[in-house]
């Protein structure tokens, strides 16, 4: 395109300089003055080769010779009214009765070496080189209008070119951060962004990467620590109770009870180890869905999974909208996700209020929410949060979605699951 651009910009410039100057030739020539020049300095050449050749009335066949080396001038001499010939060579009989400057050119008197006075018929034409120099301005504008033109259509892309060349280098030194220059629309910016998506995804990886050994590091703290105390813990409590160290049956009786709480809480950190595992690593074994109805999979929801909430005191409060639906859950991972929010509110759940389930089936999904308020504490527990990370991504393989929020005091947890029939 850019050449088809700059070939017709050379072609109208050449066709414009050519007929601008045929247009000053021809002025030139229709002027009086230029005419009368022309004419002028052809006598004088015509005085000069009379005098160097001493042309007289004798030897005037010496003027043919003259003629045909004047090309841009046409040229009758005459002698008494009578035609002696033209510059055409061609003699005219002496008795051919012709009517002097019949034609309407102008004539001149010229003198002979031997002083007689002849009569000469001009006309002076343009140099036909005249003409050709017109059309190599023309072909020479042409060209360089095209060349530069085209130049500075191919340079701008060959500058955008270089200048892609020079991020690529900065990308190539470790900067992932400098963006791309996307300009234009053609096949150059379709590779800078290509580039740049490629730079992009790089960059999401490199993030992904870090966050998992962000979160492994926090987790090898965590559980480092956290194994370490009870533990230490369970190992007294053992050598106490293997020696035999107790007064009564009842303080017997409190170190094992002590023994199995140390137990439980190593339990929950491997749990925690687990939840870790199936967010960052790989799963260790594929999903085996199976179609259950809604409705069964909300009544096993209130009556049997939160019977540790009523246990502690606490009471459920169930909302069930119009559920007709099937769903594809996995029901080992889907106890995973319930198992983790049975886990969350045990530890933040204020069993003074009621534990809300709510539950309607919209545009093909299975909305679920569970709502509680949470329990004023003295000490903030800092929280990874890998527990809903983990609850998100079981969800997500199930085809739904997991949320969480907090508005004020009260925390809502919303599962989401795609109705099949």
């Amino acid at each position: 395109m850019m050449t088809l651009v700059s070939l017709i910009a050379g072609v109208l410039t050449a066709q414009v300089v050519e007929d601008l100057g045929l247009q000053f030739m021809f002025e030139k020539l229709q002027s009086e003055d230029y005419y009368e020049n022309q004419a002028q300095d052809c006598l004088k050449r015509l005085q000069i080769f009379i005098e160097e050749n001493q042309v007289t009335e004798e030897n005037m066949e010496l003027l043919a010779s003259w003629a045909q080396k004047e090309s841009n001038v046409y040229v009758v001499f005459y002698q008494d009214v009578d035609a002696l010939f033209s510059s055409d060579t061609i003699p005219v009989e002496e008795d051919a009765e012709i009517e002097l400057n019949g034609s309407g050119l102008p004539y001149y008197e010229v003198a002979l070496a031997d002083g007689t006075f002849i009569k000469a018929e001009l006309e002076c034409y343009m140099d036909a080189q005249m003409f050709y120099v017109v059309d190599i301005a023309g072909y020479t504008m042409g060209g360089m209008v095209f060349v530069l033109l085209l130049f500075l259509l191919i340079h701008r892309k060959i500058r955008y070119i270089n200048r892609l060349n020079e991020e690529l280098k900065i990308l190539g030194s470790g900067n992932l951060e400098y963006p791309m220059t996307i300009r234009g629309n053609d096949e150059i910016t379709g590779l800078a962004e290509g580039i740049e998506s490629l730079k992009n995804s790089i960059l999401d990886q490199q993030f992904m990467k870090d966050e998992a050994e962000k979160a492994n590091m926090e987790l090898v703290t965590a559980m480092s620590h956290d194994l370490r105390t009870p533990l230490t813990s369970l190992i007294g409590y053992l050598e106490l109770l293997t020696m035999e160290r107790y007064a009564d049956e009842m303080q017997r009786q409190s170190y094992l009870n002590h023994c199995r709480e140390k137990a439980f809480q190593l339990k929950r950190m491997s749990d925690r180890l687990f939840e870790y595992f199936l967010v960052y690593g790989k799963r260790e074994r594929q999903y085996q869905f199976q179609e259950i109805f809604c409705e069964s999979l909300l009544e096993d929801l209130c009556n049997s999974q939160f019977f540790d909430w009523q246990e502690q005191g606490g009471s459920l409060s169930c909302h069930i909208g119009e559920i007709a639906g099937m769903v594809q859950v996995d029901s080992e991972y889907l106890q995973r996700v319930i198992d983790n929010v049975l886990s969350n509110l045990k530890k933040y759940g204020d069993v003074t209020y009621p534990l809300e389930i709510l539950a309607e089936e919209k545009d093909r999904m299975l909305r679920i929410q569970i709502r509680n308020h949470v329990k004023k504490q003295d000490s903030v527990k800092e929280s990874t949060q890998i527990g809903l990370r983990t609850c998100k991504k079981i969800m997500e393989e199930h085809q739904g979605s997991f949320g969480w929020y907090r508005e004020g005091d009260c925390f809502t947890v919303e599962l989401r699951l795609l109705v099949v029939s």
